[in-house]
């Protein structure tokens, strides 16, 4: 039986391929990879990808899959049912993440910190110090791996002793910048870093703004604490109000360059942050989740089970999975039964009760989509 990211891999390696046609392919990981070894194979595949399909690079293959299993890394795609639930409907879904570290990091969602990597002093002490408030509480840190606030959100998780996730614009296997190469291997200790490129691909500047959007992603809300007019955390911020996610800025000195950006964000409508309150106060879900975390903040033990009681405690087995697996896009029943690997009738009635809970709704063409905690 083949590992599921093979297909996916081989694709991304195929003359006139793009990341895009990967969500064409069957899902069944055997009859996927079969496609690629036979010159047939190869045009049924063109003929249902709609477009002509060169050779794949066997040797980069061979490469790529050695260092996933040969190094300890790991990578998911989006057929698999380990998958992030809330990176499925985002623009621009990733077809296949590779990681490294403890993948139920990503089984809920966390607060992503970004800012400057020029950033002040005072802004990078102050981001650690939120960061440490946040992840002793429980809530996972997000952000980027690049110097400046990025390494500061990471260092802050760590020196608390919770769970952060970094997500890089370049291969797992290469480190950027090279001076956090040594705070990736912290934080793929207890946390888990991952990546959508494949291994080898290097820093390139159209890749980071891309890369944001699963920053977003992977967070109930976005927090600017330093920015520039022109920083990229901004392009996160963006990510984070097209995917439906709160945004908060850290005010700061007006006149100060370093804080233009973040300043301007709060003129249009981000919530501002002095402290963690202020973040669980505009953020219901991340409370919820502090409420539910036990003391010390870290509950990695069963992360899944922990996400469903964060989110509104109590609720019924199997609710805490339906109510993960859902977002602000409607989907209909048997759609997410299939997702979720669970009987129509199952799921149905587990989506009226969250219904009658107040935490989901249903449409008038009967879909479900997913609403705050009350």
């Amino acid at each position: 039986m083949e590992a599921s990211y093979y297909p996916i891999v081989a694709l991304l390696l195929t003359k006139g391929a793009t990341a895009r046609d990967c969500f064409r392919l069957p899902s069944d990981a055997d009859l996927a990879f079969s496609l690629f070894r036979t010159e047939q194979g190869r045009r049924d595949l063109s003929y249902l990808l709609r477009k002509p399909l060169g050779e794949v690079d066997w040797k980069s293959f061979g490469e790529q899959i050695g260092k996933i299993e040969r190094r300890g890394f790991g990578a998911m795609t989006f057929f698999d049912a380990c998958f992030p639930g809330f990176l499925r409907d985002i623009a621009e879904t990733p077809a296949v993440l590779f990681y490294r570290g403890d993948k139920r990091r990503l089984e809920r969602r966390g607060l992503a910190m970004v800012g400057s990597r020029t950033s002040s002093v005072r802004g990078a002490a102050y981001t650690r110090s939120l960061a440490e408030e946040i992840a002793v509480r429980g809530i996972t840190v997000v952000s980027g791996a690049a110097r400046g606030i990025d390494t500061a959100a990471h260092r802050g998780a760590l020196n608390a002793e919770g769970a952060t996730v970094a997500v890089l614009g370049t291969g797992l296997d290469v480190p950027y910048p090279p001076g956090n190469s040594g705070l990736l291997d912290e934080i793929s200790e207890s946390g888990c870093v991952i990546s959508e490129q494949l291994f080898g691909t290097p820093p390139m500047k159209y890749v980071f703004p891309q890369r944001n959007r699963l920053i977003s992603g992977l967070a109930h809300a976005v927090v600017v604490m330093e920015a520039r007019e022109r920083s990229g955390a901004l392009i996160t911020a963006r990510w984070a109000l097209e995917q439906g996610r709160e945004v908060g800025a850290v005010p700061g000195f007006p006149g100060d360059p370093h804080c233009r950006g973040s300043n301007r964000l709060i003129k249009s409508g981000a919530f501002p942050v002095e402290n963690a309150d202020d973040i669980l106060e505009a953020v219901p879900a991340l409370a919820a989740q502090a409420r539910a975390a036990p003391s010390g903040g870290d509950n990695i033990g069963s992360a899944r089970a922990s996400d469903a009681g964060a989110q509104c405690p109590a609720l019924p087995e199997g609710a805490g999975s339906v109510l993960e697996a859902l977002s602000t896009t409607a989907v209909d029943v048997d759609t997410l039964a299939r997702h979720l690997g669970l009987a129509a009738g199952t799921a149905l009635a587990l989506l009226l009760e969250l219904e009658l809970r107040g935490l989901v709704e249903r449409d008038a063409a009967g879909g479900y989509h997913r609403i705050s905690c009350r």
